[in-house]
């Protein structure tokens, strides 16, 4: 283990509170994404993806031999006649920084009780969940709370008239989530690209909101958010929706329509969100650090969580 005494430019060391040593380290930090929307004769809006949190060079303290408990959040599921909030995702944690789950989609289940017979709103969160509602209704909204830069995007709103509905897609870290358009799901919001782990890798996109009703089958599905956003279940056979990809944060996809009468139809649930992701990088000659799965690139290691764990200065 390398002494801490004296630091390199990287690294920018110091003494911290009660004249203990510290370094910088950069982060990344992903919390759940949010479920996809249910399906009835509605299809489903997409989910947000999670919380996308990170800075892009090596400025954040911590104090050597501190212990730092990692969360990684687990992504929002949708199980039965639940209210939309329940299948938002989990926040991400590292210190004192916290990565807020994304907004589970809207839909409508028939089967549930009042007040959520008809179409939801999508949840706030990380970035917020799409809509089924009308011309004037709003995804969740993202960034909430709101941090600087912003951890994520507002979810789309839905479309209908009397004869077509379709979803928007959940809000991803690079982008809103977009519009359903007649009978076409609204795509997820885009997600965002780091190099933290030693190449470019994209995350946290949103969950696609679906497509057609009534008298427009065949509506097509809305696509994922580049980052692991789960696509909308296709129109037209009641399918349940993808799932966001695992450890990058991804929305759901919403759950297909089925045709036929509104009540005592079988519910096609959203698919659940991605799990979380959190890195931290450090320069390897100037500090010393454990936890996670460890690996190097150039002058730094890695240190990568896919589950709970802490990291040790």
């Amino acid at each position: 283990m390398p002494i801490i005494g004296s630091f390199g430019a990287g690294s920018k060391g110091g003494f911290g509170r009660g004249g203990k040593k510290k370094y910088q380290v950069q982060y990344l930090v992903i919390a759940g994404g949010g479920a996809g929307g249910r399906g009835t004769n509605y299809g489903g809006a997409g989910g947000g993806a999670g919380g996308y949190r990170t800075i892009c060079s090596k400025t954040f303290c911590v104090i050597v031999g501190e212990a730092y408990p990692i969360t990684v959040g687990g992504g929002g599921t949708q199980t039965g006649c639940i209210p939309v909030v329940c299948a938002s995702g989990s926040p991400s944690i590292f210190s004192t920084i916290t990565s807020a789950g994304g907004g589970g989609g809207g839909g409508r289940n028939n089967r549930c009780a009042s007040p959520y017979p008809s179409g939801q709103t999508g949840a706030d969160g990380g970035s917020g969940g799409g809509t089924v509602g009308g011309p004037t209704s709003v995804g969740g909204v993202g960034n909430t709370p709101p941090v600087s830069p912003p951890q994520g995007n507002s979810g789309g709103r839905g479309h209908i008239t009397s004869a077509t509905v379709s979803a928007g897609g959940g809000g991803g870290a690079g982008a809103v989530g977009t519009n359903g358009q007649c009978k076409n799901g609204g795509p997820g919001g885009s997600g965002s690209t780091s190099s933290i782990t030693g190449s470019p890798v994209t995350r946290a996109g949103g969950g696609g909101g679906s497509g057609g009703y009534g008298d427009a089958p065949g509506g097509t599905p809305g696509s994922g958010g580049s980052g692991g956003g789960g696509p909308s279940a296709p129109s037209g056979g009641g399918n349940t929706g993808p799932c966001g990809s695992v450890n990058t944060g991804g929305g759901g996809g919403g759950g297909g329509w089925s045709p036929g009468p509104a009540p005592g139809q079988p519910v096609k649930q959203g698919g659940s969100g991605g799990s979380g992701f959190v890195v931290i990088r450090r320069v390897t000659a100037d500090s010393c650090g454990s936890g996670g799965t460890p690996t190097t690139c150039g002058a730094d290691t890695i240190h990568t969580f896919t589950g709970p764990g802490t990291y040790t200065a």
